[in-house]
């Protein structure tokens, strides 16, 4: 069973049935949902490409998936992040279309110094929840390597970059404009959200995808979610 530390929308909220319709997948109500009516045959080339973030569920991510260590069970995780969250204050986050190494994601518009400090708090705060990651990183820079080593994530601290991922990356520019254009389109209106709480995610088994568990509020207050 691995668990996360997500910024997710409210699954009441237009953003979280936009993004879960983006991706055919409802972390909370944990089924699949109908996709958004895109033109022409775009559907049909996008489908493949967010199969990944699916089974993730509509997120940005504040601390990658881990393992709980020894002794500490679900309640100790959801008590820990709700005394994190209490740290907190409510704040707007601007988003816009873009990129992240080549993958289509909503990004932050602005300054988003605010996000990174709340990221690096998750991973700092929860480290000693955290069962030791040693699945081997392919590919990292010296740095990269490092972080990946000492927190078990190498997108961590100066290398985080807050994003909620749109669809694998793509290598056909026109594409990937087309996925731009649609995904402006179906989030109008929703690119700026209040961040009040930070959202628990549980995956059950390795074979199935994330679920919503709860949202541990900046008032103190934790909602569940996931039935299981």
């Amino acid at each position: 069973m691995r668990y996360a530390v997500y910024y997710a929308p409210s699954p009441r909220s237009d953003f979280w049935r936009a993004g879960s319709s983006w991706l055919g997948w409802d972390a909370a109500a944990g089924m699949q949902v109908l996709p958004p009516d895109l033109p022409g045959g775009l559907l049909a080339g996008l489908a493949p490409l967010t199969r990944t973030g699916a089974r993730y569920g509509w997120h940005a991510t504040l601390k990658a998936p881990f393992r709980l260590v020894a002794g500490v069970d679900e309640a100790a995780l959801l008590a820990a992040v709700s005394a994190l969250a209490q740290r907190f204050t409510p704040l707007e986050v601007s988003l816009q279309v873009g990129t992240l190494a080549g993958f289509p994601a909503l990004r932050p518009a602005g300054d988003a110094s605010v996000l990174q400090e709340l990221a690096q708090a998750c991973v700092v705060a929860l480290a000693p929840l955290a069962a030791a990651d040693t699945r081997p990183h392919h590919g990292l820079d010296a740095r990269a390597a490092a972080l990946a080593a000492r927190w078990g994530y190498p997108h961590v601290f100066e290398r985080y970059r807050f994003h909620l991922t749109l669809a694998d990356a793509v290598a056909e520019p026109v594409l990937a404009a087309a996925i731009a254009q649609a995904a402006r389109r179906h989030f109008d209106g929703l690119l700026t959200q209040q961040l009040t709480a930070l959202a628990v995610f549980v995956q059950p088994h390795a074979d199935e995808p994330f679920r919503y568990l709860a949202e541990c509020g900046f008032d103190g207050e934790v909602r569940h979610h996931a039935r299981r």
